[in-house]
Protein backbone atom coordinates (compact mmCIF):
# COMPACT_ATOMS: atom_id res chain seq x y z
CA UNK A 1 0.00 0.00 0.00
CA UNK A 2 1.56 3.23 -1.14
CA UNK A 3 1.73 6.35 1.27
CA UNK A 4 1.39 9.65 -0.08
CA UNK A 5 2.16 13.14 1.64
CA UNK A 6 0.53 16.12 0.73
CA UNK A 7 2.97 19.08 0.74
CA UNK A 8 1.42 22.21 1.47
CA UNK A 9 2.72 25.60 0.32
CA UNK A 10 0.36 28.16 2.87
CA UNK A 11 3.01 30.09 4.55
CA UNK A 12 2.66 29.77 8.54
CA UNK A 13 4.14 33.82 8.92
CA UNK A 14 2.77 36.06 6.65
CA UNK A 15 5.03 37.72 4.30
CA UNK A 16 5.97 41.68 5.10
CA UNK A 17 8.21 42.52 3.15
CA UNK A 18 6.49 44.30 0.52
CA UNK A 19 5.06 46.75 3.14
CA UNK A 20 8.80 47.62 4.53
CA UNK A 21 9.80 48.72 1.00
CA UNK A 22 6.44 51.19 1.30
CA UNK A 23 7.21 52.36 4.50
CA UNK A 24 10.88 53.06 3.65
CA UNK A 25 9.95 54.59 0.34
CA UNK A 26 7.01 56.95 2.37
CA UNK A 27 9.85 58.50 4.62
CA UNK A 28 12.29 59.42 2.09
CA UNK A 29 9.37 61.45 0.72
CA UNK A 30 8.85 62.72 3.56
CA UNK A 31 12.44 63.99 4.30
CA UNK A 32 12.68 64.99 0.91
CA UNK A 33 9.52 67.50 1.05
CA UNK A 34 10.91 68.90 4.17
CA UNK A 35 14.54 69.65 2.77
CA UNK A 36 12.69 70.97 -0.14
CA UNK A 37 10.57 73.20 1.98
CA UNK A 38 13.46 74.37 4.26
CA UNK A 39 14.83 74.73 0.88
CA UNK A 40 12.58 77.21 -0.63
CA UNK A 41 12.03 79.33 2.58
CA UNK A 42 15.77 79.23 2.90
CA UNK A 43 15.70 80.49 -0.63
CA UNK A 44 12.95 83.40 -0.04
CA UNK A 45 14.75 84.42 3.28
CA UNK A 46 18.18 84.97 1.17
CA UNK A 47 15.82 87.08 -1.42
CA UNK A 48 14.53 88.50 1.35
CA UNK A 49 17.15 89.80 3.09
CA UNK A 50 18.94 90.76 -0.59
CA UNK A 51 16.20 93.21 -1.51
CA UNK A 52 16.34 94.98 2.44
CA UNK A 53 20.21 95.10 2.21
CA UNK A 54 19.80 96.65 -1.38
CA UNK A 55 17.22 99.34 -0.38
CA UNK A 56 19.77 100.33 2.91
CA UNK A 57 22.33 100.53 0.37
CA UNK A 58 20.25 102.65 -1.51
CA UNK A 59 19.37 104.80 0.96
CA UNK A 60 22.53 104.74 2.48
CA UNK A 61 23.95 106.47 -0.89
CA UNK A 62 20.83 108.99 -0.88
CA UNK A 63 22.12 110.26 2.56
CA UNK A 64 25.93 110.47 1.33
CA UNK A 65 24.97 112.77 -1.42
CA UNK A 66 22.92 114.87 0.37
CA UNK A 67 25.77 115.04 2.89
CA UNK A 68 28.03 115.91 0.32
CA UNK A 69 26.03 118.42 -1.13
CA UNK A 70 25.55 119.84 2.02
CA UNK A 71 29.43 119.65 3.22
CA UNK A 72 30.11 121.68 0.38
CA UNK A 73 27.61 123.91 1.04
CA UNK A 74 29.30 124.80 3.99
CA UNK A 75 32.48 124.60 2.72
CA UNK A 76 31.51 127.79 0.81
CA UNK A 77 30.00 129.15 4.02
CA UNK A 78 33.12 128.93 6.10
CA UNK A 79 35.33 129.98 3.19
CA UNK A 80 33.23 133.21 3.26
CA UNK A 81 33.27 133.97 6.65
CA UNK A 82 36.75 133.29 6.63
CA UNK A 83 36.85 136.03 3.72
CA UNK A 84 34.90 138.33 5.73
CA UNK A 85 36.97 138.18 9.05
CA UNK A 86 40.26 139.10 7.08
CA UNK A 87 38.75 141.79 5.24
CA UNK A 88 37.32 143.03 8.99
CA UNK A 89 41.07 142.33 10.63
CA UNK A 90 42.50 144.49 7.97
CA UNK A 91 39.95 147.36 8.09
CA UNK A 92 40.68 147.12 12.18
CA UNK A 93 44.14 147.37 11.41
CA UNK A 94 44.06 150.59 8.98
CA UNK A 95 41.60 152.29 11.75
CA UNK A 96 43.83 151.43 13.82
CA UNK A 97 46.66 153.36 12.30
CA UNK A 98 45.07 155.81 10.88
CA UNK A 99 45.45 159.21 11.51
CA UNK A 100 42.21 162.03 12.60
CA UNK A 101 43.71 165.29 12.49
CA UNK A 102 39.74 166.99 12.93
CA UNK A 103 40.15 165.60 16.55
CA UNK A 104 42.49 168.16 17.37
CA UNK A 105 40.32 171.18 15.67
CA UNK A 106 37.47 169.60 17.93
CA UNK A 107 39.76 169.67 20.92
CA UNK A 108 40.96 173.56 20.16
CA UNK A 109 37.49 174.68 19.43
CA UNK A 110 36.64 173.11 22.87
CA UNK A 111 39.61 174.94 24.87
CA UNK A 112 39.86 177.95 23.09
CA UNK A 113 38.33 181.16 25.11
CA UNK A 114 35.82 183.24 23.44
CA UNK A 115 38.06 186.31 23.50
CA UNK A 116 41.15 184.24 21.56
CA UNK A 117 41.45 183.33 18.06
CA UNK A 118 44.09 181.23 16.43
CA UNK A 119 45.51 180.98 12.77
CA UNK A 120 48.44 179.52 10.83
CA UNK A 121 47.88 176.29 11.88
CA UNK A 122 50.39 174.00 11.45
CA UNK A 123 51.12 169.93 12.41
CA UNK A 124 54.02 168.04 12.21
CA UNK A 125 55.38 164.85 13.59
CA UNK A 126 58.85 164.68 14.80
CA UNK A 127 59.69 161.23 14.88
CA UNK A 128 59.83 158.26 17.35
CA UNK A 129 60.16 159.52 20.79
CA UNK A 130 62.56 157.47 23.33
CA UNK A 131 59.71 155.33 24.35
CA UNK A 132 59.25 154.69 20.83
CA UNK A 133 55.85 156.40 20.14
CA UNK A 134 55.96 159.20 17.25
CA UNK A 135 55.79 162.70 18.90
CA UNK A 136 53.48 165.04 17.07
CA UNK A 137 53.60 168.64 17.16
CA UNK A 138 51.01 171.68 17.07
CA UNK A 139 52.23 175.17 16.12
CA UNK A 140 49.55 178.10 15.75
CA UNK A 141 49.94 181.93 16.03
CA UNK A 142 47.31 183.54 18.38
CA UNK A 143 45.61 186.52 18.99
CA UNK A 144 44.12 187.52 22.59
CA UNK A 145 42.05 190.12 23.99
CA UNK A 146 44.67 191.70 26.34
CA UNK A 147 47.38 190.34 28.63
CA UNK A 148 44.73 188.87 31.38
CA UNK A 149 43.36 186.50 28.40
CA UNK A 150 46.71 184.85 27.32
CA UNK A 151 47.41 184.07 31.01
CA UNK A 152 44.02 182.59 31.32
CA UNK A 153 44.09 180.58 27.76
CA UNK A 154 47.67 179.44 29.24
CA UNK A 155 45.48 177.77 32.14
CA UNK A 156 43.08 176.37 29.94
CA UNK A 157 45.24 174.35 28.29
CA UNK A 158 47.21 173.52 31.20
CA UNK A 159 44.35 171.85 32.91
CA UNK A 160 44.77 168.34 34.09
CA UNK A 161 41.73 166.33 32.31
CA UNK A 162 43.52 167.59 29.12
CA UNK A 163 47.14 165.82 29.88
CA UNK A 164 46.19 162.80 28.24
CA UNK A 165 45.44 165.37 24.77
CA UNK A 166 48.10 167.84 24.58
CA UNK A 167 51.60 167.98 26.49
CA UNK A 168 54.18 170.87 27.34
CA UNK A 169 51.74 173.41 26.05
CA UNK A 170 53.48 176.68 25.28
CA UNK A 171 52.95 180.54 24.76
CA UNK A 172 56.05 181.81 23.42
CA UNK A 173 56.69 185.49 21.18
CA UNK A 174 54.38 187.87 22.81
CA UNK A 175 53.85 190.91 21.23
CA UNK A 176 51.35 193.72 22.08
CA UNK A 177 49.40 195.15 19.40
CA UNK A 178 48.30 198.74 18.65
CA UNK A 179 44.79 198.08 19.34
CA UNK A 180 45.77 196.49 22.85
CA UNK A 181 45.75 192.87 21.66
CA UNK A 182 48.32 190.82 21.81
CA UNK A 183 49.65 188.15 19.49
CA UNK A 184 51.13 184.95 20.34
CA UNK A 185 52.38 181.76 19.54
CA UNK A 186 51.20 178.58 20.87
CA UNK A 187 53.03 175.27 20.99
CA UNK A 188 52.64 171.43 22.12
CA UNK A 189 52.68 168.17 21.84
CA UNK A 190 49.47 165.73 20.63
CA UNK A 191 49.31 162.43 22.46
CA UNK A 192 49.78 160.11 19.35
CA UNK A 193 46.31 157.88 21.06
CA UNK A 194 43.95 160.71 20.95
CA UNK A 195 44.52 160.85 16.90
CA UNK A 196 43.69 157.48 16.72
CA UNK A 197 40.57 157.47 14.20
CA UNK A 198 39.36 154.34 16.43
CA UNK A 199 39.83 155.55 19.47
CA UNK A 200 37.43 159.09 18.64
CA UNK A 201 34.76 156.58 17.81
CA UNK A 202 34.86 154.45 21.02
CA UNK A 203 35.19 157.70 23.09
Amino acid sequence: METKYQTSFIPKKPVTMGSSRSNSMSLFLLISIIIFLVSIGLAGYVYLEKSLLIQKITADQKTIETNKTGLVSDSITIESLVELNSRTNVAKDLLAKHIAVSSVFNFLQQGTLTSVRFKDFSFSSLGKSDTGINKISIQMSGQAKDWETVASQADEFGKPEYKKIITEPKISNLSLNTNGSVSFTFTSFVSPDFLIYGNNINN
